[in-house]
């Protein structure tokens, strides 16, 4: 048998003797987690994350470096917040990069096995589909987080690096309880991005069954939402419609953007539009007024539901091994 990452091994579902038995989720799961750890391109993306965290906190202390007045009380890296600060901004910084890594793996794991035939293998052992989507997903639920834990204690432990460079200096004996708080909803915001990125790009992979094509596709369709959601409003105005201002406000990487900049204290919220995109607004007499909360989750789940079903709908009810 074809031992490549992405090939189903065959003691998964057999006995030696050839007798199927039945498999459950929690194995197929493992199988799952098995083909990604076998997989070089997951470690390459993994790596390069992880040195994009690295490379945020690099610029933040060479900032440091050069304006030390940034550690007196009431700066940035003044203070019982300053770490929080420092790791909240690296963790901003390589957001974007996990959302783009994390449709990746979601197009590799569901679109390679589509497009090689390996999934009729699959289903020829007498494995239900529905049980079959559900392991794959949860795989990719657990290497998401596994990727925001990394990520986030990274970013700990280099912000502790600052010591090196002037004293005193914020580390991570100096967070009080609301600075771990801030944090801990900075990483939740950042999971829930990774999850929606994550059903996106395996419902694209399902239904063009290619994992290039997946990745192309949801790739691209994120970046144009980026580049035409600042434009709706004023396409609106120029044709005197309201039709940009009422579109803007549904399209998913605006309210993902939205969803995660509620999560971030102010400090890093002035700085989020111009680092990480567009937000969901809606205009008014005051301007493009971002969304509150509520809608943006709101928004996030219907998309989340929307992209979930269509996945068991193509994969499930589709022939997929024709």
């Amino acid at each position: 048998m074809n031992n490549a990452p992405w090939s189903i091994p065959q003691h998964i579902f057999s006995t030696p003797t050839g007798r199927v038995y039945a498999v459950g989720t929690w194995k197929l799961r493992r199988n799952e987690l098995f083909k990604l750890r076998r997989s070089r391109l997951f470690w390459a993306l993994f790596g390069l994350d992880l040195g994009l965290v690295i490379f945020a906190w690099a610029l933040q202390a060479y900032n440091a470096y050069k304006n030390p007045t940034l550690f007196q009380p009431g700066q940035l890296l003044g203070g019982s917040d300053a770490l929080m600060y420092l790791v909240g901004k690296c963790l901003l910084l390589s957001r974007r990069a996990g959302e783009v890594i994390v449709l990746i793996w979601s197009a590799l794991v569901f679109g390679s096995e589509l497009r090689s035939g390996a999934v009729k293998l699959v289903f020829s052992r007498g494995i239900r589909r529905g049980r079959y989507l559900l392991a794959k997903y949860l795989a990719l639920v657990q290497i998401s987080l596994f990727l925001l834990l990394a990520s986030l204690l990274l970013s700990l432990l280099l912000a502790n690096g600052l010591l090196l460079l002037h004293r005193p200096a914020p580390s991570v004996l100096s967070m009080d309880i609301a600075a771990w708080r801030v944090l801990g909803l900075i990483a939740l915001g950042m999971l829930e991005n990774f999850l929606l990125c994550l059903l996106f790009g395996a419902a694209l992979s399902i239904l063009f069954r290619s994992a290039l094509v997946g990745m192309l596709v949801s790739c691209g369709y994120l970046l144009f939402e980026d580049i035409i959601a600042p434009l709706l409003p004023a396409i609106g105005r120029s044709l005197h419609s309201r039709l940009g201002n009422q579109i803007m406000p549904f399209l998913l990487e605006p309210n993902l953007n939205a969803f995660y900049a509620h999560w971030l204290p102010p400090n890093l919220q002035r700085e989020f539009g111009r680092i990480d995109g567009v937000l969901a607004c809606s205009m008014t007499s005051k301007g493009c007024v971002p969304v509150d909360l509520r809608h943006a989750m709101l928004v996030a789940v219907a998309w989340g539901l929307l992209l979930f079903l269509a996945s068991i709908i193509l994969f499930v009810k589709r022939d997929v091994k024709q």
